[in-house]
Protein backbone atom coordinates (compact mmCIF):
# COMPACT_ATOMS: atom_id res chain seq x y z
CA UNK A 1 0.00 0.00 0.00
CA UNK A 2 1.13 3.48 -1.25
CA UNK A 3 1.08 6.31 1.62
CA UNK A 4 0.45 9.70 1.01
CA UNK A 5 4.50 10.93 1.15
CA UNK A 6 5.07 7.83 -1.71
CA UNK A 7 1.88 10.26 -3.38
CA UNK A 8 3.42 13.07 -3.02
CA UNK A 9 6.72 12.23 -3.85
CA UNK A 10 5.71 10.90 -7.12
CA UNK A 11 3.32 13.57 -7.96
CA UNK A 12 6.71 15.78 -7.40
CA UNK A 13 8.97 13.75 -9.17
CA UNK A 14 6.24 13.93 -12.80
CA UNK A 15 6.17 18.06 -12.26
CA UNK A 16 9.86 18.49 -12.36
CA UNK A 17 10.20 16.18 -15.34
CA UNK A 18 7.07 18.19 -16.89
CA UNK A 19 9.14 21.80 -16.10
CA UNK A 20 12.38 20.40 -17.62
CA UNK A 21 10.67 19.08 -20.70
CA UNK A 22 8.63 22.50 -20.98
CA UNK A 23 11.69 24.58 -20.86
CA UNK A 24 13.45 22.57 -23.39
CA UNK A 25 10.46 22.68 -25.85
CA UNK A 26 10.63 26.71 -25.78
CA UNK A 27 13.74 26.78 -26.40
CA UNK A 28 13.24 23.93 -29.87
CA UNK A 29 10.70 26.70 -30.66
CA UNK A 30 7.77 24.08 -30.09
CA UNK A 31 4.24 25.45 -28.67
CA UNK A 32 4.76 22.99 -25.56
CA UNK A 33 2.60 21.80 -22.65
CA UNK A 34 -0.87 22.93 -23.56
CA UNK A 35 -4.41 22.21 -23.98
CA UNK A 36 -4.98 20.38 -27.54
CA UNK A 37 -7.79 18.70 -27.22
CA UNK A 38 -9.56 16.05 -25.13
CA UNK A 39 -10.72 12.42 -26.18
CA UNK A 40 -12.63 8.79 -24.87
CA UNK A 41 -11.40 5.40 -24.83
CA UNK A 42 -12.59 2.14 -23.89
CA UNK A 43 -11.13 -1.31 -24.31
CA UNK A 44 -11.12 -4.80 -22.54
CA UNK A 45 -7.99 -5.99 -19.98
CA UNK A 46 -6.68 -9.17 -19.41
CA UNK A 47 -5.80 -10.59 -15.41
CA UNK A 48 -7.96 -8.86 -14.06
CA UNK A 49 -10.77 -9.61 -16.70
CA UNK A 50 -12.60 -6.33 -17.51
CA UNK A 51 -14.28 -4.23 -19.30
CA UNK A 52 -12.76 -0.51 -19.12
CA UNK A 53 -14.14 2.86 -20.40
CA UNK A 54 -11.81 6.17 -19.23
CA UNK A 55 -10.76 9.95 -21.11
CA UNK A 56 -7.71 11.17 -21.94
CA UNK A 57 -6.36 15.13 -22.69
CA UNK A 58 -4.01 16.10 -25.26
CA UNK A 59 -1.69 18.20 -23.65
CA UNK A 60 0.64 19.25 -26.61
CA UNK A 61 4.03 18.18 -27.72
CA UNK A 62 7.29 18.64 -25.16
CA UNK A 63 9.92 17.56 -27.68
CA UNK A 64 9.71 17.29 -31.55
CA UNK A 65 6.68 14.29 -32.09
CA UNK A 66 6.74 13.29 -28.40
CA UNK A 67 2.75 14.00 -26.63
CA UNK A 68 2.01 14.19 -23.63
CA UNK A 69 -1.66 12.87 -23.07
CA UNK A 70 -2.74 11.70 -19.32
CA UNK A 71 -5.31 9.33 -19.18
CA UNK A 72 -7.43 8.14 -16.31
CA UNK A 73 -9.54 4.98 -16.70
CA UNK A 74 -12.20 2.50 -15.08
CA UNK A 75 -12.54 -1.07 -15.02
CA UNK A 76 -15.10 -3.23 -14.07
CA UNK A 77 -15.03 -7.30 -13.59
CA UNK A 78 -13.36 -10.17 -11.66
CA UNK A 79 -14.25 -9.17 -8.55
CA UNK A 80 -13.10 -5.74 -8.52
CA UNK A 81 -13.10 -2.06 -9.93
CA UNK A 82 -9.96 -0.69 -10.76
CA UNK A 83 -8.98 3.23 -11.41
CA UNK A 84 -5.92 3.97 -13.10
CA UNK A 85 -4.20 7.65 -13.96
CA UNK A 86 -1.51 7.74 -15.86
CA UNK A 87 0.75 10.24 -17.58
CA UNK A 88 1.87 9.19 -21.14
CA UNK A 89 4.22 10.35 -23.12
CA UNK A 90 4.02 9.00 -27.16
CA UNK A 91 6.91 9.43 -29.64
CA UNK A 92 4.13 9.52 -32.85
CA UNK A 93 6.28 8.57 -36.00
CA UNK A 94 5.55 11.78 -38.58
CA UNK A 95 6.31 9.86 -41.74
CA UNK A 96 3.57 7.79 -42.12
CA UNK A 97 0.41 9.76 -43.75
CA UNK A 98 -2.56 7.15 -43.42
CA UNK A 99 -1.85 5.31 -40.15
CA UNK A 100 -0.24 7.20 -37.83
CA UNK A 101 2.04 4.64 -35.07
CA UNK A 102 3.18 5.74 -31.95
CA UNK A 103 5.24 4.41 -29.24
CA UNK A 104 5.54 5.56 -25.38
CA UNK A 105 4.98 4.91 -21.77
CA UNK A 106 2.61 5.82 -18.77
CA UNK A 107 3.65 6.22 -14.93
CA UNK A 108 0.95 6.91 -12.30
CA UNK A 109 -1.18 5.07 -9.86
CA UNK A 110 -3.62 2.19 -10.01
CA UNK A 111 -6.42 2.13 -7.53
CA UNK A 112 -8.26 -1.35 -6.88
CA UNK A 113 -10.90 -2.20 -4.73
CA UNK A 114 -11.73 -5.80 -4.25
CA UNK A 115 -15.07 -6.93 -3.86
CA UNK A 116 -15.48 -10.53 -2.19
CA UNK A 117 -12.18 -11.58 -3.44
CA UNK A 118 -11.02 -14.92 -2.36
CA UNK A 119 -7.51 -13.16 -1.17
CA UNK A 120 -8.57 -9.82 -0.57
CA UNK A 121 -12.15 -9.72 0.72
CA UNK A 122 -13.56 -6.50 0.38
CA UNK A 123 -10.50 -4.31 0.42
CA UNK A 124 -8.55 -1.82 -1.41
CA UNK A 125 -4.89 -0.88 -2.06
CA UNK A 126 -3.39 1.52 -4.74
CA UNK A 127 0.24 1.37 -6.11
CA UNK A 128 2.50 2.90 -8.84
CA UNK A 129 1.51 1.95 -12.22
CA UNK A 130 3.55 1.69 -15.04
CA UNK A 131 2.65 0.77 -19.13
CA UNK A 132 4.79 0.41 -22.14
CA UNK A 133 2.23 1.62 -24.76
CA UNK A 134 1.93 0.96 -28.47
CA UNK A 135 -0.83 2.14 -31.00
CA UNK A 136 -2.09 3.46 -34.29
CA UNK A 137 -4.19 6.84 -34.91
CA UNK A 138 -6.07 7.97 -38.07
CA UNK A 139 -7.64 11.39 -38.91
CA UNK A 140 -11.62 11.08 -39.69
CA UNK A 141 -11.96 15.20 -40.04
CA UNK A 142 -10.04 18.10 -38.81
CA UNK A 143 -10.78 17.60 -35.38
CA UNK A 144 -11.22 14.21 -34.92
CA UNK A 145 -8.93 11.00 -34.87
CA UNK A 146 -9.71 7.27 -34.21
CA UNK A 147 -6.81 4.95 -32.42
CA UNK A 148 -6.22 1.44 -32.07
CA UNK A 149 -4.10 1.01 -28.42
CA UNK A 150 -2.18 -1.49 -26.81
CA UNK A 151 -1.09 -1.27 -22.98
CA UNK A 152 1.49 -3.62 -20.96
CA UNK A 153 1.49 -3.50 -17.36
CA UNK A 154 4.52 -4.06 -15.67
CA UNK A 155 3.43 -2.80 -12.59
CA UNK A 156 1.64 -5.33 -9.39
CA UNK A 157 -1.82 -4.25 -9.86
CA UNK A 158 -2.05 -3.49 -13.12
CA UNK A 159 -3.82 -5.53 -15.96
CA UNK A 160 -1.13 -7.33 -17.90
CA UNK A 161 -2.87 -6.63 -21.27
CA UNK A 162 -5.18 -3.68 -22.20
CA UNK A 163 -6.32 -3.94 -25.78
CA UNK A 164 -8.61 -0.56 -26.50
CA UNK A 165 -10.51 2.27 -28.92
CA UNK A 166 -11.27 6.07 -28.79
CA UNK A 167 -11.79 9.15 -30.02
CA UNK A 168 -9.41 12.29 -29.58
CA UNK A 169 -11.18 15.99 -30.73
CA UNK A 170 -9.62 19.25 -30.97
Amino acid sequence: MIGKKNICLTFGIIMCILLVFSTKTMAQGLDGVRWTGWGVRAGVSSSPDQGYFGFHVNLGEFARNVRFRPSMELGFGDDQVLLQTLAEAHYVFPKVRTWLPYVGGGLGLTYVNYDNHPVHQDDSETNLSFNPIGGVETFINNSMKFFFELKLGLASNDPDVKIGVGLSFK
